[in-house]
């Protein structure tokens, strides 16, 4: 899905541009950002710039990358009640819980999941590999969650 400022640019500067391009011709400019490439303190800092102007709920998640220390996470926090935050949501990448929308590619890529054959042999497969499995397609991730959550074939 694409944002309406991107379907903009690329009807009105350039209509080969497209996200997380490394073709020089598709590079969008810099001031194209994606919430990865934010800060958890600037996370913070975008929804304190706009909880000046909602007077009910507001909800915004911080991006929060694997390897971020303990203490900078509880700082997050920390900063959020500093800057009069209503909440504060947070999402760092875990494959031992079930997965989210916000998980990036190299998250999925860099981790691993073992599947267990009906022959007691072991299949080990990175997250964002595909796999056929009972005839449909489905990424090692997904699969491996809701085998786990016993929710496979279930709607």
């Amino acid at each position: 899905m694409f944002s309406f400022e991107l379907l903009a640019y690329r009807h009105l500067v350039n209509p080969g541009a497209m996200p997380f391009s490394d073709e020089e011709d598709k590079k969008l400019p810099s001031y194209f950002t994606t919430s990865d490439d934010v800060s958890p303190a600037q996370h913070v800092d975008i929804q304190a710039a706009a909880q000046k102007w909602v007077d009910s709920s507001i909800s915004k998640t911080a991006n929060v990358p694997t390897d971020f220390a303990y203490k900078d996470f509880k700082s997050i926090y920390l900063y959020a009640y500093d800057m009069g935050l209503k909440g504060c949501t947070t999402f760092r990448f875990n494959p031992e819980a079930f997965q989210g929308v916000l998980v990036k590619e190299t998250d999925l890529e860099n981790t691993l999941y073992e599947f267990t054959l009906d022959d007691g042999s072991k299949v080990e497969l990175k997250g964002n590999e595909q796999v056929e499995y009972d005839g449909e397609m489905h990424t090692a991730a997904n699969l491996f969650d809701a085998l786990k959550e016993g929710t496979y074939g279930k709607y």
